[in-house]
């Protein structure tokens, strides 16, 4: 029976086991752990059929409530800083004006003693100082311009999971394996051709990036599998708060004992909510972003990481109020996807 939701001038949608939400969830968290499995497997393992599961798919999509898009992995630590901006004008505006910069990965309006949440990436340390100093230095509504350096990922946003899925859901989709060291060799321009493809749909056939690469079918495959498996590129599979039934993203910033850190971090990482953990150099060494239901599970969340980690103590923490861009992807007033 199909459990797809009704189009334009059909039915109710018929009461199924899953839900119409719940199955939107399972397929995103499906594609999160297996971002290209064909749609024959999925809906072998959710116990629907391929038809509805591409449907359903395609309709998120276009909604921007769930995408996958490739990334090249890297930059590594001395690259990437959580920049704090407070605005002496409109922080939105200020957000907008930085949203097309490539080193802007992350721009959250949030709330606190901070106007302007960024995550900044860049080459490498010489060009990451020269666009925090330069450029975004020199806002001219920037009123002050705090920089942490990330020192290391203890939890990234590509690795949580919905999760939605049971343990023996999970075993019948491969991932993407371990992640090697960034390579040394930079991509040649096909590969980069094939990364802006993937960039805009991280599920686009060999055929459609045939047709926008201009290289036959067989060699857009070859590239693809070689990038993938190489681990030159890696495909991410993204959801909206809403779709995600997890409407607050909210910061929290850490000090913790040097010698507690790693322990104290990996805890954090293993929580349900923590969608990235850093450690990072500056006015605290522990930065937390993580998903809530509900605003009253913000403070509930501080009050159990202080009460259950010895020494931990939460030196700031903030509430975003828009997320104009999240890695790499522009996002609208809904947090949903823009089109590419």
């Amino acid at each position: 029976m199909s459990t797809d939701a009704p189009t334009a001038g059909e039915g109710p949608c018929p009461v199924t086991e899953f839900g119409a939400d719940r199955l939107d969830r399972r397929i995103v968290n499906a594609l999160q752990i297996e971002p290209r499995a064909s749609w024959a497997k999925v809906g072998a393992v959710l116990g629907v059929d391929a038809v509805t599961v591409s449907r359903r798919w395609a309709r998120l999509r276009a909604a921007g409530l769930a995408w996958v898009t490739a990334y090249e992995p890297g930059p590594g630590p001395g690259r990437l800083a959580v920049v704090e901006m407070e605005c002496a004008g409109h922080p939105l505006a200020v957000a907008e004006a930085l949203a097309d910069d490539p080193q802007c990965l992350t721009i959250d309006v949030v709330s606190g003693g901070r106007d302007l949440l960024l995550g900044v990436g860049a080459a490498d340390e010489a060009a990451l100082a020269d666009y925090v100093l330069r450029r975004l230095g020199t806002v001219p509504q920037a009123r002050s311009v705090r920089t942490q350096l990330v020192t290391a990922f203890v939890k990234e946003t590509v690795d949580w999971r919905l999760g939605e899925l049971g343990p023996d859901q999970l075993e019948r989709f491969t991932g993407p394996g371990p992640r090697g060291p960034a390579a040394v060799r930079p991509l040649g321009a096909l590969d980069r051709a094939v990364l802006a493809a993937l960039r805009e749909d991280g599920r686009a056939s060999a055929t459609e990036i045939a047709a926008r690469t201009g290289v036959p079918v067989r060699r857009a495959r070859d590239v693809v599998h070689r990038l993938l498996t190489r681990h030159r590129v890696a495909l991410w599979t993204d959801v909206s708060r809403t779709l995600a039934g997890r409407p607050v993203q909210a910061w929290y910033f850490l000090q913790v004992p040097a010698g507690r850190l790693a322990g104290v971090a990996a805890r954090l990482a293993r929580l349900e909510e923590a969608r990235l953990v850093l450690s990072t150099i500056g006015t605290y060494n522990l930065v937390v972003c993580v998903w809530m239901r509900d605003l009253a599970e913000v403070a509930r969340l501080e009050a159990q990481i202080e009460d259950g980690l010895e020494g931990v103590r939460t030196v700031d923490r903030c509430v975003t109020l828009r997320t104009v861009k999240r890695s790499g992807n522009p996002l609208d007033a809904r947090g949903g996807r823009t089109p590419p």
